[in-house]
């Protein structure tokens, strides 16, 4: 079973880090293009929508390369936790004001 867990995850985190990655790039555009105004409310910021999709992509590709590869996943995970821990604490902020 833990052979057919890795087989699914490596591509599947693969693909949902460059679905992201991508995402942010044309969300990063949209931001250049709006230029100074106060950006909308929204959950993620581009450039945190892009560290999500290159962390995601990374363990995927941690995944796929197997043992000796398999610590390109801690700053993944790192970076996945950094952006939680941002997202919590923005939504404490809006929740007070």
């Amino acid at each position: 079973m833990p052979n057919a867990l890795d087989f699914l995850a490596g591509p599947l985190c693969l693909a949902l880090g460059v679905v992201f990655t991508l995402h942010a790039v044309r969300r990063l555009r949209a931001e250049r293009r709006r230029g100074p105004r106060p950006p909308r409310r929204e959950l993620l910021s581009g450039r945190e929508l892009l560290w999500e999709g290159l962390a995601v992509a990374l363990l995927g590709t941690a995944n796929l390369l197997d043992r000796p590869w398999t610590l390109l996943a801690i700053p993944a995970v790192v970076v996945l936790g950094v952006l939680a821990v941002r997202i919590f604490l923005r939504l404490i902020r809006e929740h007070r004001s």
